[in-house]
């Protein structure tokens, strides 16, 4: 067996040792504090955007929402809390600080923007600028008297 032939193998495993790397700096950064990056999903529609985002058990209080210079940036903070003299053997479900940006299209009208929480899903709807808007015109009939 040569030596070439087992350059993929070894690439492969530098590949994954390179994302498990990353991985672990993503979840360690933030001072060692716990995060999560909240799902969510995004809908257009004739006259708006609509973002959805998956934020269970957040308080309305601990959410964030501001648009600046055609960012949306939906942050804020889940609280947990564990009786004061538990001791945690399995916490899968826990995060503090939260943070999505989304880049926004050039269409929208800013002022309009509206949100809501319910359900732990955070809906977030953005209305279209009234300048690309589908607009109906009216058809006259021209008079046969001339």
């Amino acid at each position: 067996m040569n030596a070439s032939s087992t350059n993929p193998r070894f690439s492969l495993f530098d590949e994954l040792d390179r994302g498990l790397n990353h991985l672990v700096k993503e979840v360690l950064k933030n001072d060692g504090r716990r995060s999560s990056i909240p799902a969510l999903s995004v809908y257009e529609l004739d006259d708006r955007y609509v973002v959805e985002c998956d934020l269970p058990g957040v308080e309305l209080d601990d959410i964030n929402l501001q648009i600046h210079d055609g960012v949306l940036e939906i942050s804020g903070e889940r609280r947990t809390a564990t009786p004061e003299n538990a001791k945690v053997t399995v916490d899968e479900r826990s995060f503090t600080e939260f943070r999505r940006r989304l880049q926004l299209s050039k269409d929208i009208n800013p002022e309009g923007v509206d949100a809501e929480l319910g359900n732990g899903v955070l809906s977030v709807t953005i209305p279209k600028s009234a300048g690309v808007l589908p607009r109906k015109v009216t058809v006259r009939k021209v008079s046969d008297e001339a």
